[in-house]
């Protein structure tokens, strides 16, 4: 099978260090992963609107050349100044336009994704490749700048629905205020309510347009499962659960060190993991802050530390909430590993809002063999994830408070649980397998076009 690869960043071989993110390593296990299920690659990669630099770092020229060397064909990556003509904000009569087009209920997918642009450019490199189909991977980009190409077989491995993030927070402005003193009655109601209507119906253009964009694909392959109904909703064919996936930290030669706490010195909980101004960042910390007073009288008599790591600052309206002696904050950490693998408990509670998402750090702690203990919205999104199989699940914060305790003063159950969770994870959601899975999908909606294409031919004879 030969494939077009479309991705919004470098695919990268290591985790633990300063830049590479999940989506970076998922890409390189996902394309090592086809490449052994017998697929030959060619890899485009589409900067997203944030990407500042126009050109290739040194490491990602390193990265790519160790993908060249794998038999993976880099085609040359386009940049944002490719599609945004040197303009982000778009000009008064653009915006009437598409107010126009709203209106109308004609909202054009380039209204939002400028990256369209480009799919001419798109269109031009296909015979070169021959491509029997196209998968973009966790990349919106890659979606756009094919949008409307006939002809070849289109998957995405889909992540969030796009503006599921900026919809939260839109609903929680309050909570994601970076101004505390922003939407006070001195800044007037009629500016407010200039800003509401405007973010209302930027809101509504995007949902119109993601619908249209998204229906263009044979396949969305969605890691999150809440997202497979939603598709569905909105009028695709083929909206299915395809797992997310991690690198193999016992590939290494990692092993997890469980520190139970007692003598040793407190126990250690791992409270966060992520940039802390993110949106489930946000709804996560929020919850550990408000977790902390019932955790402090369930470990009565239990000493431990709750450990906070990521970059950046959390929104004002949690920094008082995180004010808690217990709660250590470590920032950015270099050797993430093995900071993780001291630690007795992996607590997450990023889906305790309204944006709910299959997070990789799921599937990382997992692979790590940690005792990972969440809320009980994370099993909406990971339906693999079994309440003291391979997950301690909480529904409540005295639940989960209780869980916690469980986790850090009974070995025996802490064991079991990162057992249960490692054998998960080598079982449903090791890179080769989500690979293979993936292929499979790919196959199936190929023979499924074919089909249809004869079918429709059968009928104009």
């Amino acid at each position: 099978m030969n494939l077009l690869v479309l991705a919004s960043d470098v695919p990268h071989r290591r985790h633990g260090l300063g830049g590479v993110t999940a989506v970076n390593i998922v890409l390189y296990e996902l394309l090592t992963g086809l490449l052994s299920c017998g697929a030959k690659l060619s890899l485009q990669i589409i900067f997203n609107k944030w990407r500042t630099v126009n050109a290739l770092s040194p490491e990602e020229t390193e990265e790519l050349k160790n993908l060249e060397s794998l038999g993976v064909r880099v085609l040359p990556a386009i940049y944002p100044h490719d599609y945004l003509n040197g303009r982000q904000v778009p000009g008064m009569v653009e915006r009437v336009g598409k107010l126009a087009r709203f209106l109308s209920g004609m909202v054009r997918v380039s209204d939002v994704y400028p990256v369209t642009r480009v799919r001419d450019e798109m269109a031009a490199r296909l015979p070169q490749i021959s491509p029997d189909a196209i998968l973009t991977i966790w990349s919106p980009e890659g979606v756009a700048a094919t949008y409307g190409l006939k002809g070849v077989t289109k998957v995405a491995y889909h992540g969030d629905i796009e503006f599921g993030p900026a919809e939260a927070r839109m609903s929680d402005s309050d909570l994601f205020r970076t101004d505390l003193n922003a939407g006070s009655r001195s800044e007037g109601i009629w500016k407010r309510s200039v800003r509401y209507l405007y973010d209302r119906l930027w809101l509504a253009q995007f949902k119109q347009a993601h619908a249209r964009l998204m229906c263009d694909l044979d396949v969305i392959g969605n890691v999150t499962a809440t997202n497979i109904q939603y598709y569905r909703e909105h009028g695709h064919r083929r909206s299915t659960y395809i797992r997310n996936t991690w690198s193999d930290p016992a590939e290494a030669g990692a092993s997890p060190e469980f520190n139970p706490g007692g003598a040793q010195g407190p126990v250690k909980i791992i409270g966060h993991v992520g940039y802390l101004n993110r949106t489930g960042s946000t709804y996560g910390l929020k919850y550990l802050g408000e977790l902390m007073p019932v955790l402090d009288e369930v470990m009565d008599g239990v000493p431990y530390e709750m450990h906070v790591i990521g970059g950046g600052e959390p929104v004002p309206a949690v920094r008082s909430l995180l004010q808690h002696p217990r709660i250590v904050r470590r920032g950015f950490i270099e050797d993430l590993d093995r900071e993780l693998n001291s630690a007795s408990v992996f607590l997450f509670l990023n889906n305790t809002g309204r944006h709910l998402a299959a997070y990789t750090r799921h599937v990382m702690a997992w692979a790590m063999s940690h005792c990972l203990v969440v809320h009980v919205n994370s099993v909406k999104t990971i339906p693999e994830i079994v309440h003291m199989e391979n997950t301690l699940v909480g529904e409540t914060l005295l639940e989960i408070a209780t869980l916690i305790r469980r986790a850090a003063t009974d070995a025996e159950l802490n064991a079991a649980i990162r057992r249960g969770g490692r054998k998960t994870y080598e079982e449903q959601f090791k890179p080769q397998l989500v690979a293979v899975s993936l292929y499979k999908e790919i196959e199936r909606a190929m023979a499924t076009k074919q089909t249809r294409r004869k079918s429709i031919s059968s009928v104009v004879v």
